[in-house]
């Protein structure tokens, strides 16, 4: 007999699969990161197709199977349809969904970095989308054990005393003594963005401005320290290049 379970999740990602299915990614709270199949959702008049689309908060009923999960029903808690309504929201999300995709293996319980995922599709719905997802990747990142050393040297371990540098390979900040000639200057500027990012209340954000240049230098270190931990670049990152490319 097929076991039958309950979860709440956020879907990162759904395909076409066959005529009349969709193979979805889930982040669940109680399970992690779950690929299930829904059978007949892209039928005219199934029950999932409305409910099963990117970045939606679920709550589902599952059955569990040999090789995949299916999910057999679906209610929506949150739709996010601001998410996907606004062509730069969508680009950031999918950033963030491709990046909790790998981070994290399947079937790994992760309740805090589910509820950081949810609290920064919460904060992409309504804010900037381009600060809301530097400062949700940053805090995966951290979560999934790769949080940036800011405050002293990642290699010595002394407080910094600038100028500094920032190497991926190192995870943070460097002193000069430390330093290679091809990592990328750290100014204080940039240092005291990248903390006020990482410990930004995501529920509750409060109100900042920030410089484009130090905005982009941040972006930058962040595209760069995502694609050493990962060893791939995010497809995602095309489109965001895209996107600012306009």
């Amino acid at each position: 007999m097929a076991v039958e379970y309950q979860t709440e999740a956020i879907l990162l990602a759904a395909r076409d699969w066959s005529v009349a299915d969709r193979v979805v990614t889930l982040f669940s709270r109680e399970y992690g990161i779950i690929r299930a199949m829904a059978y007949g959702a892209r039928k005219p008049k199934s029950k999932l197709g409305g409910g099963l689309q990117p970045f939606t908060h679920l709550s589902l009923a599952m059955t569990a199977g040999k090789g995949m999960d299916a999910v057999k029903q679906c209610e929506v808690q949150t739709s996010f349809r601001e998410i996907r309504e606004d062509l730069t929201k969508l680009a950031y999300a999918n950033f963030i969904a491709e990046l909790a995709t790998g981070l994290w293996p399947e079937r790994q319980p992760e309740a805090a970095a589910y509820d950081t995922l949810l609290a920064v599709f919460r904060l992409l719905a309504v804010r900037n989308p381009r600060i809301s997802a530097l400062a949700g990747a940053w805090q995966l990142l951290a979560l999934a054990g790769f949080q940036p050393e800011y405050e002293r040297c990642a290699q010595c371990g002394k407080k910094l005393i600038f100028p500094v540098s920032f190497s991926f390979a190192a995870g943070g900040s460097t002193c000069a003594e430390c330093s290679l000639a091809n990592d990328p200057v750290f100014p204080q500027a940039d240092q005291k963005f990248l903390e006020q990012v990482c410990t930004l209340d995501l529920d509750n954000p409060g109100q900042f401005a920030v410089n484009a240049r130090i905005l982009v230098n941040i972006e930058t270190l962040l595209y760069g320290f995502v694609r050493h931990q990962l060893e791939r670049p995010l497809k995602s990152l095309e489109f965001i290049n895209r996107i600012n490319s306009l």
